[in-house]
C-alpha cells in the first residue's frame, strides 16, 4: 500500500511538473507564441545540438540588454524566463499592466535548424511583440502580429544587438554559401557601408534557420523548402495577424534587413492610437518610422503574403 501510494504521488508530481511546460499553455489569450504550436517537444533529447546551455543564456542576455532600458525608459518593467530544461520548441510574450515578459525554452534552442543567430531573432521576434507597433493583433490589442513581429526582429532589433559586431559582421562577408540575391541586395541597398551589407547577410541567413524550422513544423513534404529565389507570391485581402507560411516567413525576414528606415527607440508606432491602431491614419503614423511603399519605400517593405496596407501605393518588394 505505501509503494503504491508513493508511485502515485511520483505520477501527480510528474503530471504537475509536465503542466508547467511551455507547450501546455498554447492557447491562452494572454500568451503569444513565435512559432505556431507544434508538438516537436515529443522528440526533445534535452542534449544540446547547436547551442549549449551556457550560450543560450548569453545570447538571451546579450539582446535583452539592449531591450530592458529602453522599457525601462517608458516605466516597463522587462522580465526574461530562460527555461532550458524546458522541451517546449517555441518562445512566448506576454503582458500584465507595466511588466512585460519573454519565455525562452530550450527545446527551441536545442533544435538542430536553429543557429546562434537565428535563435537571437526568436527573442527578437518576441520583443517584437512587445515593442513593434503597427499592424496590431487588433484594434486595441497590445501585441504586434507575428508578421510585424518578425519584421521588427530583422528591421530593429537586430541592428541594435548586431550592429556594432563589425568584426563578426565582416565574416558574413566572406561566406561562400551566401545566396547571390541575398549578397546582391545588400551591396545593393546599403551601398557604401560595408558593415551594414555584412550585418544585413548575417540578419538574412538566420530568418533562412528560422524559416528552414517552420518548414519542418508545417512539413516538409507539405510545400517546397523555403528559399530566397522563390519569393512568395500570394497576396492577401487582410492583413495576418496569425503565424504566416515559412516561405512567406523567410521574404518577411529578408525585407526586414533591406528597410533602412530610422526607428526611434523612444515610441512604438500607432500604440493605442486615437481612433484605433488598425486604421489608415495608424499606417500613415508608422511610416514615420518604417518602409512603406506609400511612404516612398521601394525595398524592404512588409511582403503581400501576410500584409494588406491600407494606403495606396504598395508595391511588392
Amino acid at each position: 500500500m505505501k509503494t503504491m501510494m508513493l508511485v502515485l504521488l511520483f505520477l501527480a508530481g510528474a503530471a504537475q511538473a509536465q503542466s508547467r511546460y511551455g507547450y501546455a499553455y498554447y492557447g491562452s489569450p494572454q500568451m503569444r507564441w513565435s512559432l505556431p504550436a507544434n508538438n516537436l517537444h515529443m522528440q526533445d533529447t534535452g542534449r544540446p545540438t547547436n547551442i549549449t546551455e551556457q550560450r543560450f543564456g548569453q545570447i538571451i542576455d546579450e539582446v535583452m540588454a539592449v531591450w530592458t532600458p529602453v522599457a525601462a525608459a517608458k516605466g516597463i518593467k522587462l522580465t526574461v524566463e530562460k527555461r532550458w530544461s524546458d522541451p517546449t520548441v517555441n518562445a512566448s510574450a506576454s503582458q500584465s499592466g507595466k511588466t512585460w515578459m519573454v519565455n525562452m525554452y530550450g527545446g527551441l534552442a536545442r533544435r538542430p535548424e536553429v543557429t546562434d543567430d537565428g535563435f537571437a531573432l526568436v527573442v527578437c521576434h518576441e520583443l517584437g511583440h512587445h515593442f513593434g507597433g503597427y499592424s496590431f493583433y487588433g484594434r486595441t490589442d497590445w501585441a504586434s502580429a507575428e508578421g510585424e513581429s518578425d519584421f521588427f526582429a530583422t528591421n530593429v532589433c537586430a541592428k541594435y544587438i548586431w550592429g556594432k559586431q563589425q568584426n563578426r559582421n565582416g565574416l558574413y562577408r566572406r561566406l561562400r554559401e551566401t545566396p547571390p540575391v541575398v549578397q546582391k541586395a545588400c551591396e545593393t541597398v546599403w551601398n557604401g557601408n560595408a558593415n551594414a551589407q555584412a550585418w544585413c547577410v548575417r540578419t538574412a541567413l538566420g530568418g533562412h534557420s528560422l524559416a528552414t524550422l517552420l518548414h519542418t513544423i508545417g512539413g516538409r513534404d507539405a510545400a517546397p523548402a523555403p528559399s530566397f529565389d522563390t519569393p512568395d507570391k500570394s497576396v492577401v485581402t487582410k492583413t495576418s495577424v496569425s503565424h504566416p507560411k515559412a516561405q512567406c516567413r523567410l521574404d518577411t525576414y529578408f525585407s526586414g534587413a533591406l528597410c533602412t528606415a530610422k526607428w526611434d527607440l523612444n515610441v512604438i508606432p500607432a500604440k493605442k492610437f486615437s481612433g484605433g491602431q488598425d486604421t489608415p491614419q495608424a499606417e500613415q503614423e508608422a511610416m514615420k518610422y518604417s518602409c512603406f511603399t506609400a511612404g516612398g519605400s521601394s525595398v524592404g517593405v512588409r511582403p503581400l503574403c501576410w500584409f494588406k496596407p491600407l494606403n495606396s501605393g504598395f508595391r511588392r518588394f
